[in-house]
C-alpha cells in the first residue's frame, strides 16, 4: 500500500507539473513570450539621435523681425534703412506673410524632416505675391534682395530667439529675432 501511495504521489506531481507549463495543447490565454538571449532591435526602436531630433516647425511659427540678410552681391547686410523693419510671419497653416520694409506680400512654406539642433530642419519657401509700390532710399534694393535671400534658404536653425535661414552648404542668408 505504501508503494501504491508513493506511486500515486509521483504520478500526481508529474501531472501537476505538466499542467503548469506553456504547452500548446493546454487551453487558456497564452503567457508572455519567452526568449533566450538578446533580441534584435526593430526599426521603431528609439536611438540617442532620434531622441535629440524632433520636428521644430511649431517653434518657427509666429513673427520674426529680420536683422540681416545676404544681399544680391553676396554680402551680409544689416537692416538699417530708415528704420524700416522687415519681417516674416510663419502661420500654422503653411502661410508666410512678409514685409520687406517697403512692400508686403504672402507666400507659403513647408518644413520637412526633423530638427537636429545643429544642422537645422529643411525648409522650402515658395515664391510669393507682393505689392509693387515704389521703394526709395535703398528700400528698393532691400525689397528685391530680401525675397531673393529667403528663397535661397533651404534650412532653418533656431538658437534661442534667433532664427537663421541657411543654404544647403550652411551659408547664412537671413537672420531674424522673434518679435
Amino acid at each position: 500500500m505504501r508503494r501504491f501511495a508513493s506511486a500515486l504521489v509521483v504520478l500526481l506531481l508529474g501531472l501537476g507539473g505538466a499542467s503548469c507549463g506553456d504547452d500548446a495543447a493546454t487551453p487558456g490565454p497564452p503567457g508572455p513570450p519567452t526568449t533566450s538571449g538578446p533580441t534584435p532591435m526593430d526599426e521603431s526602436t528609439t536611438t540617442t539621435e532620434a531622441v535629440i531630433a524632433e520636428d521644430a516647425s511649431d517653434d518657427l511659427l509666429g513673427r520674426w523681425l529680420i536683422q540681416a540678410y545676404q544681399d544680391r552681391e553676396g554680402r551680409f547686410s544689416d537692416v538699417t534703412i530708415r528704420g524700416a523693419v522687415p519681417e516674416l510671419t510663419f502661420g500654422a497653416d503653411g502661410s508666410l506673410v512678409f514685409h520687406t520694409g517697403c512692400n508686403r506680400g504672402d507666400t507659403t512654406y513647408r518644413t520637412t524632416g526633423v530638427y537636429d539642433g545643429v544642422n537645422g530642419q529643411a525648409l522650402t519657401i515658395a515664391p510669393g505675391v507682393t505689392e509693387e509700390a515704389y521703394c526709395d532710399f535703398g528700400l528698393g534694393e532691400q525689397n528685391i534682395a530680401l525675397p531673393a535671400a529667403w528663397l535661397q534658404g533651404t534650412v532653418f536653425v533656431l538658437n534661442g530667439t534667433t532664427l537663421e535661414l541657411r543654404t544647403a552648404n550652411g551659408t547664412v542668408v537671413l537672420s531674424a529675432e522673434r518679435a
